[in-house]
């Protein structure tokens, strides 16, 4: 992904949520913990 026009808000948000997802993905099913979800910043 190309972020050459991005601020740097926006390249913070979309590492918070690309963390979030590899956590989510980590989840036991069988006894969840779902991890916080990041803070809409744009």
């Amino acid at each position: 992904m190309d972020l050459d026009g991005a601020t740097d808000k926006e390249k913070a948000s979309l590492l918070a949520w690309r963390k979030y997802r590899v956590q989510v993905n980590r989840v036991d099913t069988l006894k969840p913990v779902w991890p916080e979800k990041p803070a809409s910043s744009l």
